[in-house]
């Protein structure tokens, strides 16, 4: 009996001392991207290969795809489970957007309440590029641009990394659309664009306390068109001590392709390049002008990308009002005018397709469709901007004087 018993405290000794064995490692779930995306890639339409610049639009939109619906994001031992936190985020450089250079969680995991059992990654398709206008480039300057995927992983359960990721996503939708998200983020629409970054200010520094392991994917715009369609990054797990783990680590596992790993979901970025905001599949704007609502009220009543103002707004937000110098302005007067409004489109981020149809429409407003037929009065307006000028008259046809014009003549 005594033997028992001193067996029995023996073992309990050796179980308290290996608990308490600083040199003890318990291996936990740590995540990482594969360091070579895949692409996959299509015959560009003539208008995509040959364009030069601010003739067209990429919008980028995220899609996670778990390998199944049901996952093991996290271990559990002798000692019990662990309290993983997943967030994978995209940023965005070089595409001159307001969510540039922003990170944008686009799923989360967390493990901090039944983190072993079976369970989901929470995510929904997210545009991490909206809209953006294909940039102006040259054989000296064919554009920097990036994304970069972030795999953020922690065992930490006392820090709240999912929310933080919560709430810089409800930030960036703020970002994006001035403000008319802020119902759907639970955010007051009267926040201001300095406690927008504040608040992702904090995010970030709090997302900074998580292992990061990262890939960028790295264009150009010559390369972006030649018909990207998506890239796929695979997502692994393996067990490592992620307290210790450190960019050279990283950066091993990514590359070797015999490294203890167990594929957890694909990262899809999706492209999709369109002409025009009105009609985003039409590929031929020779075609537009046949288009039901291309009238002028459409047009001005559209909201412009990232903001809550619309065409009208945009161009009318000064006094005298734009409209007014318009509807009374010729020649030399009307050159300056248009260019007026053509550099407000412009920084609103419109392509040269969309600028010579929000401005058209807005003359039509000011002075009546029937200006068009004058062609002096097009060149006064146009003809400063021949590119703007060329996607005028591939929508709308030539300018051409009108008889009463042609009779003086």
């Amino acid at each position: 009996m005594r033997l028992t018993r001193s067996l029995q405290f023996t073992f309990y000794q050796a179980l308290v001392a290996l608990a308490l064995t600083p040199a003890l490692c318990i291996a936990a779930p740590f995540f990482f991207p594969d360091i070579n995306p895949s692409f996959s890639k299509s015959d560009p339409p003539d208008w995509l290969r040959d364009g030069r610049g601010n003739d067209g639009y990429v919008t980028i939109t995220s899609e996670v795809i778990p390998v199944s619906t049901c996952t093991q994001m996290a271990t559990r031992s002798f000692w019990g489970s662990d309290k993983t936190q997943l967030v994978l985020s995209v940023t965005s450089h070089g595409f001159k957007t307001k969510l540039d250079k922003v990170e944008i969680p686009i799923a989360t995991f967390d493990g901090r309440e039944n983190g072993s059992q079976c369970a989901s990654i929470s995510t929904t398709p997210l545009q991490v590029v909206s809209m953006a206008n294909m940039g102006a480039y040259s054989i000296l300057n064919p554009g920097n641009l990036s994304l970069v995927l972030n795999v953020k992983s922690s065992n930490d359960s006392n820090r709240d990394f999912v929310g933080s990721a919560k709430f810089l996503l409800g930030a960036a939708a703020i970002v994006a659309t001035g403000g008319s998200a802020a119902a759907i983020t639970g955010v007051s629409t009267a926040v201001g664009t300095s406690v927008v970054s504040d608040t992702q200010t904090k995010a970030n520094s709090l997302l900074q306390g998580m292992i990061d392991a990262k890939v960028p994917l790295s264009f150009s715009w010559p390369e972006l068109r030649k018909g990207i369609q998506s890239a796929e990054i695979s997502v692994y797990k393996t067990d490592q001590d992620i307290n210790k783990i450190s960019d050279k680590d990283i950066e091993k596992l990514q590359k070797d392709p015999k490294a203890d790993k167990q594929l957890l979901f694909t990262v899809k970025l999706n492209f999709q390049f369109s002409r025009t905001l009105f009609y985003p599949t039409v590929v031929d704007i020779d075609n537009l002008v046949g288009r039901e609502n291309l009238s002028s009220q459409h047009i001005l009543n559209h909201v412009a990308p990232e903001s809550t103002q619309n065409f009208m707004q945009i161009l009318n937000n000064s006094s005298p009002s734009l409209l007014q110098k318009i509807s009374k302005a010729d020649g030399v007067d009307l050159g300056r005018a248009c260019s007026s409004g053509i550099d407000k489109l412009k920084t609103a981020g419109l392509d040269n397709v969309d600028i010579a149809i929000v401005l058209k429409a807005f003359v039509d407003e000011a002075k009546g469709p029937d200006w068009y037929n004058d062609s002096e009065m097009v060149k006064s307006c146009f003809g400063q901007v021949p590119n703007i000028a060329a996607s005028l008259e591939k929508i709308y046809g030539p300018a051409v004087a009108s008889p009463a014009k042609a009779e003086d003549h």
